[in-house]
């Protein structure tokens, strides 16, 4: 007798319906999740501090801090603006904010579901906060010419990304690329001098795995993937 095949019918679930809170970059503002809203209690709140840590350049700081609070609103906090029936909020009137920090600018010019990051909370002051991946936003075709920053880095042919790596020398590194005949008239790259050599793997790494992702493959002179992250 034949088995007859079981099915099991899957329900359409809305991103912003998951339980996981997040929030989406916009230019001139940060939209927050339903989840958020609830798991931050949001809707407790009139106003949002935009914050980095202290002692990290705009230019390099990669987490976000949002302190919701009830004090007047100034240059510095911004107002919230709750949606209806309270499904998600904006943060709004903060371009100028997002503007001062390279990667959130950079990737503002991104598709909707890079934009989209996860809330983590640090617990050491009991604040939540966004991670922003870095960004290739530095261009340079003087690949004869290029700065020794720690850096990541892509290498580009006519457009097309032919690979992505990391070093603790970008100038270096790329004439050591050259000698080895990767073809490539563009370096795409963010600098990494504040951060540790395994930061600096760790997000060669990220950008590794996002690529494999969208693509179905690695750059085609990446031989292996970058390490792991941890």
């Amino acid at each position: 007798m034949t088995e007859i095949t079981k099915l099991r019918r899957l329900r359409r679930m809305s991103h912003f319906m998951l339980d996981k809170p997040s929030v989406t970059l916009r230019t001139g503002g940060l939209y927050f999740s339903s989840s958020a809203v609830e798991k931050l209690s949001i809707a407790d709140y009139k106003n949002c501090y935009i914050s980095i840590k202290d002692g990290t350049s705009v230019d390099e700081a990669t987490e976000v801090y949002v302190e919701f609070n009830n004090e007047p609103a100034s240059d510095e906090n911004a107002p919230v603006k709750m949606g209806q029936k309270n499904i998600g909020c904006v943060v709004s009137s903060i371009g100028t904010v997002l503007s001062q920090i390279n990667h959130a600018k950079e990737l503002l010019h991104k598709r909707r579901n890079e934009r989209r990051l996860f809330l983590q909370k640090d617990n050491s002051i009991n604040t939540w906060f966004f991670q922003i991946a870095p960004q290739f936003g530095t261009k340079s075709k003087n690949i004869n010419d290029l700065p020794a920053h720690s850096a990541i880095y892509q290498l580009c042919f006519r457009g097309t990304v032919n690979r992505i790596g990391e070093t603790n020398n970008l100038q270096r590194r790329t004439a050591e690329h050259k000698k080895d005949e990767i073809p490539f008239d563009e370096v795409r790259y963010c600098k990494m001098d504040n951060l540790s050599d395994q930061e600096r793997k760790n997000w060669e790494t990220y950008h590794i795995e996002r690529f494999v992702r969208d693509n179905g493959g690695l750059p085609p002179y990446n031989f292996q993937n970058g390490r792991h992250i941890n």
